[in-house]
Parts: C-alpha cells; sequence; structure tokens
C-alpha cells in the first residue's frame, strides 16, 4: 500500500472516529423505518373481497383462503386470507396485488417466537393488528387508494404510404 493510500485510510478512520455509531441497543431502541418499510402483515377485513389473488401471487406459498361464515355484503366468497409468518418472506406482492388494498405491511417487524404456532394468523387476528397499528394512521404508513384510471386513449393514427 502506498503512502498517499494510508494517509487517506487514516483520515477516513480519523473521519468516521469523530461521528456518531450508527448501532442502537436493540431492543430497548429501535431504528425508525420508511413509510413503506415491509414489516408484518395486517387485513382491513371489512373490506376484503375474497378475491383469492394475494393467495395466488404468494411465491412461498404462506396464504391460504379461509372461510370466515361472516356474509359480508363485499365478500361474495365470504373468505379471507390467513397467513403463516413462518413461511411469508415480506416480499409485498400480495399487498401490491390486492385491488381494494386491504393487505398492508406495517412497521412491526420483530415478530419472533419460540412457539410456530403463534405465527399463524387467521384473518380476525390480521383484522387486529390492522385496528391496533394502522387504522387512522394511513398517512404514516403512506396508504392511499389507487386513483382510477382515466379514459382509454387511442395511439395516434399514422399514415400509411
Amino acid at each position: 500500500m502506498s503512502i498517499k493510500e494510508t494517509v487517506k485510510a487514516v483520515g477516513y478512520g480519523l473521519l468516521n472516529a469523530t461521528k456518531k455509531p450508527v448501532t442502537v441497543r436493540y431492543p430497548e431502541e429501535k431504528m425508525p423505518l420508511a413509510k413503506r418499510s415491509r414489516g408484518m402483515l395486517s387485513l382491513d377485513l371489512d373490506n376484503c373481497i375474497g378475491c383469492e389473488l394475494c393467495w395466488r401471487i404468494c411465491p412461498a406459498d404462506a396464504i391460504q383462503m379461509q372461510k370466515l361464515d361472516l356474509h359480508l355484503k363485499v365478500n361474495a366468497r365470504d373468505e379471507a386470507p390467513a397467513i403463516d409468518f413462518n413461511k411469508c418472506i415480506f416480499c409485498g406482492l400480495c399487498s401490491e396485488i390486492c385491488p381494494p388494498i386491504v393487505l398492508h405491511h406495517t412497521h412491526e417487524y420483530d415478530i419472533s417466537t419460540a412457539d410456530r404456532e403463534t405465527l399463524m394468523y387467521t384473518p380476525f387476528d390480521l383484522k387486529e393488528v390492522y385496528l391496533k397499528l394502522v387504522k387512522g394512521k394511513e398517512d404514516e404508513y403512506d396508504i392511499h387508494k389507487r386513483e382510477e384510471p382515466g379514459p382509454a386513449t387511442k395511439p395516434p393514427v399514422t399514415k400509411q404510404q
């Protein structure tokens, strides 16, 4: 290593020695998360239409559709997703494809436990997570309704020769 590289490395070390550490004392302190971070999923069960798209797109097979026996007006199939967080890879595909936007990622990321059964969430468990962590905090989670597509426009017609 040349003298120039050595001086540069020592300078870099001294510069970083004056800064605060980046680490936090977990679990007493938690790092602030971005609005669209992908933590534990929640479900707005009252607006779920039971379309099964989340179940179909899940690459880890963590979502199963479960019968509700509630007979909700918006849910013709009377079923909603149940999620096994033992399998979930937190990819976000299910919340992206959800047409009524009822599956939401929360900022809760520490769901570790010694009992695997506690990581299997029914639609009602997911609704409790939604009510506890997401409802009323849509701006914090950057949840917004998708805009309706405008009228379809035709491509410009070009003259053929």
